[in-house]
């Protein structure tokens, strides 16, 4: 049997993330076939630990080579950050995710790791300890020192979605749409449904503008950009349902058995999935040399302390990672 090794970042440590990675550990940690490196500071966790009621004891090593080969839970020492406060954004809290997304993210590099999930983060937090990307698949990609087109993706159960745009303003969608995007997210989402499931993709792509434009009425994306590109994925031997307008595209899954959606920007997609079920959303970072993918929920400053975090959608994201990382591993 294979070892799996999955890098954990709590996230946030004012927020719940690690409350949920101590409750995720505690379930996951003793599985024969996997290694689990938690990125988050010593201190952070034995509080989340503290929070969920829960009073295992995880060793510390230097490092993911240190964890043995025969699986197992360990923390990654060196990512103490102090000064942050439970339930607050500040720079300090900022400081301590980035150095655990930081140190992940290099293990990642060096090869160390066959998929990341990472625990809500809070970009003010981290904008406040000096974060200059717009998110944290561009951090991802600029770390890995990855060029090429990534794009986010999402998942729950059987469905799965693709962004052609994502963290940008709603006014500079249709200036960053173009063939070769849309092609690029398909392919991606593509790949994903084939590696998590076994099965070649049902794909349908949503429009931009309502009505799909109205034949030019009210908009000419549709024309020049989207429906060049679905006719091309078709020639490039895709399974390509259709174009279809966004307000109903969704309601097409069942009839058209639909795996893979393929929308323009960020709340095409996401109202619809999260409206669907928001606890077992995963969000996967397309395009890098690893899986990476994360829950849906965020730091609940609110509830941070009183163990009532819900840790099914990290869970949910960190299966969907496993399943991920052995698809890979076995396509290599």
């Amino acid at each position: 049997m294979s070892m799996t090794t999955i890098g954990l970042v709590a996230g946030d440590p004012s927020g719940v993330g690690p409350e949920l990675c101590a409750k995720l550990v505690n379930a996951k940690g003793r599985q024969s076939d996997l290694r689990v490196a938690v990125f988050c500071g010593k201190g952070s966790f034995r509080d989340g630990m503290r929070i969920a009621g829960l009073d295992a004891e995880i060793p510390v090593v230097d490092g993911v080579s240190s964890i043995p080969e025969r699986g197992g839970v360990a923390l990654i020492s060196g990512l103490d950050r102090g000064g942050h406060k439970p339930g607050v954004a500040s720079a300090e809290g900022g400081t301590a995710t980035l150095a655990a997304l930081e140190s992940a993210a290099d293990a990642a590099g060096a090869g160390q790791l066959d998929a990341i999930v990472y625990g809500p983060l809070n970009k003010q937090a981290m904008w406040l300890a000096g974060h200059k990307a717009i998110d944290e698949l561009h951090f991802f990609s600029n770390r890995l020192g990855v060029t090429g087109f990534c794009c986010e993706m999402n998942n729950q159960g059987a469905l799965w979605t693709a962004r052609v745009t994502s963290h940008i303003p709603l006014r500079a969608v249709a200036d960053n749409i173009s063939v070769e995007s849309i092609i690029a997210a398909t392919v991606a989402g593509a790949r994903a449904v084939e590696s998590s499931s076994g099965k070649r993709a049902r794909i349908a792509v949503a429009g931009l503008n309502p009505h799909l434009g109205e034949g030019g009425a009210m908009g000419t994306e549709e024309i020049e950009i989207i429906l060049p590109a679905v006719e091309r994925l078709k020639e490039l031997g895709y399974d390509v349902a259709g174009l279809y307008p966004a307000d109903t595209v969704f309601l097409r899954v069942g009839s058209e058995k639909l795996d893979l959606i393929i929308t323009m920007f960020h709340d095409q997609g996401q109202i619809a999935l999260k409206t669907l079920g928001f606890t077992n959303t995963s969000t996967v970072l397309g395009g890098l040399p690893l899986p990476i993918v994360t829950a849906s929920q965020g730091t609940a400053y609110d509830i941070v302390g009183q163990n009532r975090a819900d840790p099914a959608g990290l869970t949910a994201a960190f299966d969907l990672a496993h399943r991920l990382a052995i698809a890979a591993r076995k396509a290599a």
